[in-house]
């Protein structure tokens, strides 16, 4: 069996896959100040009382956009698997076995996360193709039909836009992510759920259009035939008032992980 960690800089994500198939998954908070062993503490109760066979773990990878956590990710890897964990680092996008790449001699930066999320998308798909992760910050990623990843675009995402609104003024707070009845926001709180989930949804619809169009201008794929995936946790937020997604997958990133430890045999 295989356990991946997705560590984000809100949540970190623990799973436990066994050939393909995700059996188990948790989320924790992400706090650079706990060391490895607290970690492990908490892993080792929460695989108990899922009744998992730690026995039967023998692959780790791990996947991390909070550098801070990679060495206590890897004490707990250690710890609960019978063998020395695979740290993913997105140069592997440069050269390597994967099936989606960077372009050749490119100065790209690419997060660890939205690797895995090309990479999930690219098994999905097997065309161009356009990945939305909606975590602490939205990320397009865009993949052409040759594998190639051709670019990103990064936006505060929507719970980060809630509390930076609530932080930095004296009397807008945080309120509920969910679509206003409509964009006329009669209470402060349908105001700022028009503004930020309303506002959103046309973001994330124009930057769709228009990396299709950019995609287009440099692979030659025609928009209608580039597939867009949704995943994170708050996707959900949009879901239900934009038609804007082939699929939703809030597994994608894990799916990608598990994809990753195979090509690289850890």
């Amino acid at each position: 069996m295989l356990i991946a960690f997705d560590i984000g800089n809100t949540n970190i994500v623990a799973a436990v896959f066994e050939e393909k198939n995700l059996i188990k998954q948790w989320r924790i908070a992400s706090d650079a100040r706990r060391t490895g062993d607290e970690y492990t503490s908490v892993l080792l109760t929460l695989l108990r009382d899922a009744d998992v066979d730690i026995k039967k773990i023998n692959r780790a990878i791990i996947s991390s956009v909070v550098p801070d956590l990679i060495g206590p990710f890897v004490t707990v890897a250690q710890r609960v698997s019978s063998a020395k964990p695979y740290i993913l680092s997105s140069a592997l996008s440069l050269s390597g076995p994967l099936p989606v790449h960077l372009p050749k001699g490119s100065t790209h930066e690419l997060g660890t996360d939205l690797l895995c999320n090309a990479v999930a998308a690219w098994q999905l798909f097997k065309g161009a193709n356009i990945v939305v992760d909606f975590g602490t910050a939205l990320t397009l990623t865009v993949t052409d039909s040759k594998g190639i990843i051709q670019g990103v675009t990064i936006s505060p995402g929507l719970r980060t836009a809630i509390h930076a609104l609530a932080s930095n003024t004296a009397q807008l707070p945080v309120v509920p992510l969910e679509a206003p009845p409509s964009s006329l926001g009669c209470t402060t709180k349908e105001a700022i759920q028009a503004g930020v989930v309303l506002g959103y949804k046309g973001l994330v619809e124009y930057l769709i259009s228009r990396v299709k169009e950019d995609l287009y201008k440099v692979s030659g794929d025609k928009g209608d035939c580039v597939q867009v995936v949704a995943t994170g946790g708050l996707n959900s937020v949009l879901k239900p008032i934009t038609e804007s997604f082939t699929v939703v997958d809030k597994e994608l990133t894990l799916k990608g992980l598990c994809e990753i430890a195979d090509f690289v045999h850890c």
